[in-house]
Order: C-alpha cells, then structure tokens, then sequence
C-alpha cells in the first residue's frame, strides 16, 4: 500500500483498536491462474504484545471463516499469501472545504479515509472443533457491547454440528500491518476545521463519522 509519511499510523494500541472496531473486512486471495478473489468476512485479530521498548515481534493471526459453498476456498493452499482490508467510512472533501487555498484556484477535491492491511499466510481449517471456536468468538465479540448478549452456548448443538458441517475455517499467521490514515494531515488548522465543519453539517452519516475521526485525531 502507497503510504506517504504523513499519513502513516504507527501507534500499536490505534492500529489494534481500529481493527477491533471494523470488526470485518475483506479477504483477498489469489487463484491459481493468478485471479485474485475477495470475500467481505467478520474477523477476529488476536494481535500481538509490544514489549518494553514498543516493538512488535509477533504480530498475531487472525481467523475467519467462509461458507463451504463460496468456492473461493478451493483455490487456496495452506501458506498461500492472503491480504485483510479493513477500513472505516470515506468521505468526499470539496474543495470549497479549502478556505486558505480555494481563492488560489490551486485545489481539488479529494477523499479522505483510514485503512488497515493485514497481510499472511493461510492456513485452511475443516475440523469442526476449530470452526467452532471461531464461531464461537465471533459471536462473543459482536455480542459483548449488546445489553442482552446472545451466548451461542444456549443454542441447540446439533443444529450448530450440522452448520459448522457447511463452514470452512482460516487462520491467517500475519507477517505485515500496514496503516493509513488519509486524513487531511497536510492542510492547515483553518482548512481542517472547515472540513469538519462541512461534514458535520453533511447529511451522509459516513461524512459524519470521519469528521468524528478528524477531531479524535487532531483533538479539536
């Protein structure tokens, strides 16, 4: 992924946190005639600790899984390169969100975004006891945040047998993480506060959310 430095996102505990919060994202593969392949797929990420100088030697694995019926699976061998995009809403910015520079005529519009890359190796699982432990966590991240959480304990479990029979499993080892926030880091404290403002006032609530990210960021 093409980073310029500004826009490059090293914090370890922002990075992971991003990710937690996507709680999905897409899953490329490539065929074996060299076609790559996505499917949108929940995700756990179970990323690894920096330790006391803040490196990161392990960077963790993560596991999803896919039904057996979406052939994307077949085309994929155990330790075949895999890359998870994860990323929140995008916005539009206008170029008469530029107050400094729009006079200029010297501006254009742009998007602003934040995205994560994960990339590794596949590892494809079919026993059901490590499906259902995938399942398993899923369920318990998506549901931790609900005021009445579902616990797929209480689900029948033959019916969950005969489900996991239908489901294919992944862990991805990740080797590389790569993120970017594109978040008008190079424009002024005037111009990105009239962003904000623009986008606030939006009626997209993806315009809204990245404006929320802006303020977090630039803490204003």
């Amino acid at each position: 992924m093409y980073i310029p430095p500004k826009y490059e996102i090293r914090d370890w505990n922002e990075i992971t946190s991003f990710v937690a919060k996507s709680r999905a994202g897409e899953f490329v593969t490539v065929n074996s005639d060299g076609a790559p392949e996505a499917s949108t797929l929940p995700f756990t990420w179970y990323p690894g600790t920096p330790n006391n100088d803040g490196v990161v030697a392990d960077l963790g694995r993560v596991t999803t899984h896919m039904a057996r019926s979406n052939n994307q699976w077949r085309e994929i061998e155990d330790g075949a390169p895999a890359l998870i995009i994860v990323h929140g809403p995008g916005a539009y910015i206008s170029p008469n969100s530029y107050p400094e520079t729009v006079g200029a005529g010297k501006v254009v519009g742009t998007w602003d975004y934040q995205v994560v890359h994960l990339r590794g190796t596949v590892e494809v699982l079919h026993d059901a006891e490590s499906i259902m432990g995938i399942v398993s966590d899923l369920q318990r991240d998506h549901e931790v945040d609900r005021a009445n959480p579902w616990d797929i304990t209480t689900a029948d479990q033959d019916f969950m047998q005969e489900l996991i029979r239908h489901v294919v499993g992944f862990t991805v080892k990740v080797t590389s993480v790569e993120a970017k926030y594109k978040l008008d880091q190079k424009s002024s404290l005037q111009d990105r506060t009239a962003i904000v403002s623009d986008l606030m006032s939006s009626d997209r609530p993806s315009d809204r959310v990245v404006a929320e990210e802006m303020k977090r960021i630039f803490k204003f």
